[in-house]
């Protein structure tokens, strides 16, 4: 057992195990599956900083030098970050000479939309393949795992920033402290750091255990990310939840020594988390109930499926439908193929699962078809894609309550 990752205590109480767990973003082709690796996927509450976080911990090069996710893959994500660069560029009054630095930029979609404010926009990510799609568009993207020491190359060739970004990274660094301490090192005067990453109160607490795989080593809350944030210096100034990824916390964080103004949404944040009991490990004791009454209800409403339809499709194959697909135990018995946008998944198979992956001509025009909703975030989205194939098509939609949709 590992000491946690936020203060280092030893009291990791269990939350949940989802079983021995492929690689969610390794697709393979058929020929490779021999190749593909599992690794125990155990969730633990700390009774000390009250962080959820997985232990063991899957070596990060294995999971990032190589990555099949893209940021751009869905018009849904990519408008969502067009806002939000737009509301932090008014909010923070970033003008041409302002700084900005995003970890784990992948295919630099968010730095492109501070391009026509400043030129001076730098990404940093370690895999190959998604930082050349970034470079390729344009944006300088240093391949490297960021940390405390990438910070100190960091600083030396662009100087300090007045915004540093980190969009579903920061929990899927095993050492988070230290990559605060490094966004500590960069931040010029004034400069801010903002974060996004899976909010435990919607998502693990309630029932979406799709939110656990081995890049997402944790589930913050604002109470665990404050005091690993304060070790190093940094103060949350600003936090509130945000609908994006099945549940999501964004907080803005400043170094410490400014004696900061913080937002009365801090404070209400903290005390909603307080009344749930997120500092209580007895909170946690529903959730693997909660699994595995998901995976019954999704094995069941395949079954019913199937008795009516010439061909079932997964819709979308993002690493929470890998991890569902996994945990459900599903084979092509279940579903006879997967579509998906990402052209690094498209003709590949499903990891562990080995269901093939295609586009979404693949699904046969007007069809009679039924589907399980993997992309079930991107609902509005993958639906409207649906309907361009076949109005003839009953979809189960697993989460965040499940239902079936019919087409029409």
């Amino acid at each position: 057992m590992r000491a946690c990752g936020g203060c280092g205590g030893a009291a990791l109480e269990p939350v949940v195990s989802l079983g021995a767990m492929p690689h969610v973003n390794t697709f393979l082709t058929a020929d490779r599956v021999a190749d593909e690796q599992r690794a125990p996927l155990d969730v633990f509450f700390c009774a000390t900083c009250t962080l959820v976080q997985l232990a063991p911990v899957v070596d990060p090069r294995r999971l990032f030098t190589e990555y099949a996710y893209l940021t751009s893959a869905a018009r849904t994500t990519v408008a969502y970050l067009t806002d939000l660069a737009a509301a932090l560029v008014r909010g923070f009054d970033l003008g041409p000479t302002s700084r900005v630095l995003e970890i784990g930029s992948n295919d630099g979609t968010l730095l492109r939309q501070f391009r026509g404010v400043t030129p001076h926009v730098v990404g940093i990510d370690p895999a190959r393949n998604v930082a050349a799609r970034a470079e390729a568009a344009g944006v300088r993207t240093i391949v490297d795992f960021f940390s405390s020491r990438t910070a100190i190359a960091i600083e030396g060739e662009h100087g300090p920033f007045d915004l540093v970004l980190a969009l579903n990274v920061v929990a899927h660094t095993p050492d988070f402290v230290d990559l605060l301490a490094g966004v500590v090192r960069l931040l010029a005067p004034g400069g801010r750091f903002v974060m996004e990453c899976a909010y435990v109160l919607p998502t693990i607490l309630a029932g979406e255990i799709d939110t656990i795989y081995h890049e997402h080593v944790y589930c913050f809350s604002l109470r665990a990310l404050m005091g690993a944030a304060a070790r190093v210096g940094l103060t949350i100034v600003d936090a509130r939840e945000v609908a994006v990824q099945g549940g999501s916390l964004r907080v803005v964080m400043q170094p410490t020594s400014l004696h900061n103004q913080i937002d009365g949404g801090v404070a209400a944040l903290l005390g909603k988390e307080h009344g749930a009991g997120l500092h209580l490990g007895a909170t946690y004791a529903p959730v693997a109930a909660r699994a595995r009454a998901l995976r019954d209800d999704v094995c069941a409403g395949l079954e019913r499926l199937r008795r009516t339809a010439d061909v079932v499709v997964g819709l979308g194959a993002p690493a929470r439908g890998v991890v569902l697909m996994n945990y459900c135990g599903l084979s092509r018995a279940d579903l006879d193929f997967v579509v998906d946008d990402t052209p690094l998944k498209q003709g590949k198979v499903v990891p562990g699962c080995h269901i093939p992956v295609a586009d979404w001509t693949r699904i046969e025009k007007d069809g009679n078809i039924a589907a399980l909703m993997l992309s079930w975030n991107y609902r509005r989205e993958v639906l409207e894609k649906l309907r361009c194939r076949t109005t003839n098509a009953r979809v189960l939609v697993p989460l965040p309550t499940m239902e079936e949709v019919r087409l029409a």
